[in-house]
């Protein structure tokens, strides 16, 4: 399971590379063709406002599955085990609740613009807000494995909400080049 689970993962990724190639690609194109020949491509910008919107929205889902969301941790593991447990389940429950409510917002957008078309591209408009309902569904299922971690598998929750050594000593490293 965690195979699948880390190649799913891995191809969230290379979408979001995918998607980021893209964008700077049709934007730069977009802005030498029209400073040199003073046209552009119409379709370009309505691509890369596409391709942005996913970008965030699959890093959503990353940073999720990684726990690298804003979380104040500091607090939270000043706290006993039993009661860092009890607010640890309250942050998912939380979690949960928002990302439900933005999935059936975006299954209502969905559903209200099922025939509209982008001006450009004709692609539906309903693409948008298809990113808003896998982002929900994603979170709330990332959130849902996190109670069973926490609970059925006795993970602690400093191991929950920690980054690794490797992973810091890596950020380190990134952040001083």
């Amino acid at each position: 399971m965690k195979k699948i689970m880390d190649g799913l993962f891995k191809g969230i990724e290379i979408l979001i590379a995918v998607f980021l190639a893209a964008m700077i690609i049709l934007v730069f194109m977009n802005v030498v063709l029209r400073y040199v020949f003073n046209k552009g491509f119409v379709w370009s910008e309505e691509i890369a406002r596409l391709c942005f919107i996913y970008l965030v929205y699959l890093g959503s889902i990353g940073a999720a599955r990684d726990n690298r969301h804003l979380l104040i941790d500091t607090l939270l593991l000043k706290f006993p085990p039993v009661l860092q447990k009890i607010v640890y389940t309250l942050v998912q429950v939380c979690v949960i609740w928002l990302m439900g409510i933005l999935a059936t917002g975006s299954w209502g957008l969905i559903l209200q613009n099922l025939n509209d078309k982008w001006v450009a591209t004709h692609f539906p408009t309903y693409l948008v807000y298809a990113s808003g309902l896998l982002t929900g569904a994603a979170i709330i299922i990332i959130s849902i494995v996190n109670i069973i971690r926490l609970y059925v598998f006795k993970i602690p929750v400093v191991q929950l909400v920690s980054i690794s050594e490797e992973e810091q000593e890596e950020e380190i490293a990134a952040s001083a080049e």
